[in-house]
């Protein structure tokens, strides 16, 4: 039985692995399919043989079929299998380590730390705020759990609130315009009894409405950007 991480790293084969601690482990690049699958078969054997560290070896499972991910097929099931875990704990592990290189993980803080923030975010920067949160306020994990879901908790609320509000917007707006519509199609043939004067007057009080179906028909036909607002500042 071995519970030391150190006595764990010296097992690690050499020509596999560039660098190990607690909170995982790169790999050498360019690994070929048997040295990665050995390795895999090596790391699962020693987290079902093992008392403690099961945290570490977790993690570096998630590092091994991250890096698997890029380069040969996972294998997750089989490997939660040999290892005696949940195949969403692995799961989980391969996306926090996809998520969070091992050069970027913060030594204060546990692997569990980086788990809670690594489900909950993809943003590299966003990511990095968190952990540095975590470990500047020295939050225990259930600490940081809380403080996470309430954040996401309140940022999915605006964003209800703002699609609401753009909802309702679009249909208000819906609707003047078929109301409009209703208008033009009842007078269609008026303007040709319009002089050349009340005919440039008109098409000085209609211009917003001529941006607005421009800026539309650039949407439809796929334009990256609306037109610019020529009164916005």
């Amino acid at each position: 039985m071995r519970t030391d991480v150190q006595e764990l790293v010296a097992e690690l084969p050499e020509t596999a692995v560039t660098q190990a601690n607690r909170l995982g482990l790169a790999l050498a690049p360019q690994l070929d399919q048997e040295t990665w699958g050995r390795l895999i078969a090596h790391l699962a054997r020693l987290t079902r043989t093992t008392t403690g560290a099961r945290q570490t070896l977790t993690a570096w499972l998630g590092d091994a079929l991250a890096y698997g991910e890029v380069r040969y097929r996972g294998r997750i099931a089989t490997c939660a299998g040999e290892a005696g875990l949940e195949p969403g704990t692995l799961r989980n592990a391969k996306m926090v380590c996809s998520r969070i290189p091992v050069s970027c993980r913060h030594d204060a803080l546990s692997w569990t730390h980086h788990c809670e923030v690594g489900l909950a975010f993809d943003r590299p920067g966003e990511i990095e705020c968190w952990l540095a949160l975590a470990e500047s306020e020295k939050l225990s994990t259930a600490a940081l759990r809380k403080r996470i879901r309430t954040h996401v908790a309140n940022r999915h609320r605006t964003s209800a609130a703002a699609g609401a509000l753009r909802s309702v917007e679009t249909f208000q707006m819906m609707r003047e315009l078929r109301a409009a519509c209703r208008t033009v199609t009842q007078h269609r043939n008026l303007c040709r009894t319009w002089s050349p004067g009340a005919a440039r007057a008109a098409l000085e009080e209609i211009q917003p409405l001529t941006e607005f179906i421009d800026a539309v028909r650039a949407r439809a036909l796929g334009s990256p950007s609306l037109p610019r607002d020529p009164q916005a500042n």
